[in-house]
């Protein structure tokens, strides 16, 4: 555990008081009991060095501690500060967190050893003897408790860090999520809307050369009329993000007119229930079937487009369907895959799946979504 300068600032201090108390308390009488004055001077010492040693490394508070707790106990009987010194020694050895506990009870054994030979020595009663373990035993008591606290403490610091960091990562996993979103809705747009326009004016410059100026026109009006319906579904898109509900069989209608505007054929038949439809699905839905209509418009231009949307005991299904068309489109080779990933990625995220392939000389993009409150089975 790291601990600041700032954070021990309190503790140093309190130690100095005890310091200062213990000598008050029988410093210039223990200094004229002969060896015992070497026991009281190292306890001392012990006491001036636990001041200023750094929390770093613990070996030299251990020694501290040990010389604190030894001459503080064989020097208890001839001062009370030097009972104290014993007694702090006691609750610091129990109270270090980055020690065992075993610390504390060598601590402890060695304070009473060393009463015990002062009240030998002395010649005092059994009695004080007593108080002098009692006080031991309660000093680690309070010390172990101490030590417990600060291993609580601890443990809520790092489980704080770790519910931050959690939630930095849980707040970046939500962002790259919104901008792979926004970013197939973006790439849905511009692919519809974009595609369409280079057909449109493909067409017109071939009208042009063939002298059909009238037909040239139709066909750069109805370049127009995309480009318009495209900034409208840009604009969409950004009010989706605040949008409450999507009416899904008014967006497919529209794809469809788009569809048409833009020279193609489409069928639209819904046989499905939309009431209560929730915004994330009606939004999924229209994108991936937007998606399915460029593609076909890219690959089988004219070529008739089915849209059946219906309820089963799967969910909601929607097939797309195009007939296989008999020559390269000129923009069959402008993907790159991105838009069938865009619309499986957005279709799984709801537990749906999407699958696309060809079926009886038919390109079909079946895409499924489970019913609310049930996952999608199998496809």
């Amino acid at each position: 555990m790291t601990v600041s300068p700032l954070a021990t600032l309190p503790s140093r201090l309190l130690r100095l008081v005890g310091l200062v108390a213990v000598v008050s308390a029988g410093g210039n009488t223990l200094l004229h009991h002969g060896w015992w004055a070497v026991a009281a001077v190292a306890s001392w010492i012990g006491w001036v060095v636990w001041i200023v040693v750094p929390e770093r490394p613990r070996w030299p508070t251990v020694l501290c501690l040990v010389a604190m707790a030894i001459g503080g106990g064989l020097t208890c009987s001839f001062s009370a500060g030097s009972a104290i010194t014993a007694l702090a020694a006691v609750f610091a050895g129990f109270a270090l967190l980055d020690e065992p506990v075993a610390v504390g009870a060598v601590i402890a054994a060695l304070a009473i050893f060393g009463a015990s030979v002062s009240q030998w020595v002395a010649g005092d009663a059994p009695s004080s003897l007593l108080a002098v373990v009692s006080g031991a035993l309660v000093m680690g008591l309070m010390g172990w408790t101490r030590r417990q606290s600060r291993i609580a403490a601890e443990q809520n610091r790092l489980l704080v860090e770790q519910n931050r960091v959690i939630r930095a990562e849980r707040d970046r996993a939500a962002a790259l999520t919104e901008r792979g979103r926004i970013a197939r809705d973006m790439h849905d747009v511009l692919a519809h809307t974009l595609g369409g326009l280079v057909l449109q004016l493909d067409a017109a410059d071939a009208l042009l050369e063939a002298g059909e100026v009238d037909r040239a026109a139709e066909r750069v009006k109805a370049s127009h009329r995309l480009a318009v319906s495209g900034l409208a579904d840009a604009r969409r898109v950004v009010g989706a993000l605040r949008a409450e509900e999507v009416d899904l069989g008014a967006e497919l209608q529209r794809l469809a007119d788009d569809h048409r505007g833009s020279g193609g054929r489409v069928e639209v038949r819904i046989d499905a229930d939309l009431r209560g439809l929730d915004e994330q699905t009606a939004v999924a839905l229209s994108r991936a079937i937007q998606e399915a209509l460029t593609n076909a418009r890219k690959h089988a231009p004219g070529q008739p487009v089915s849209i059946d949307l219906r309820t089963g005991p799967q969910g909601l299904t929607a097939v797309v369907s195009n007939a296989l068309g008999s020559r390269v489109a000129a923009l069959a080779r402008t993907g790159s895959g991105a838009g069938l990933l865009g619309m499986t990625e957005r279709i799984a995220a709801l537990g749906g799946s999407v699958t696309a392939g060809r079926v009886d000389g038919h390109w079909t993009v079946r895409i499924r979504v489970p019913a609310p409150g049930r996952p999608v089975a199998g496809s």
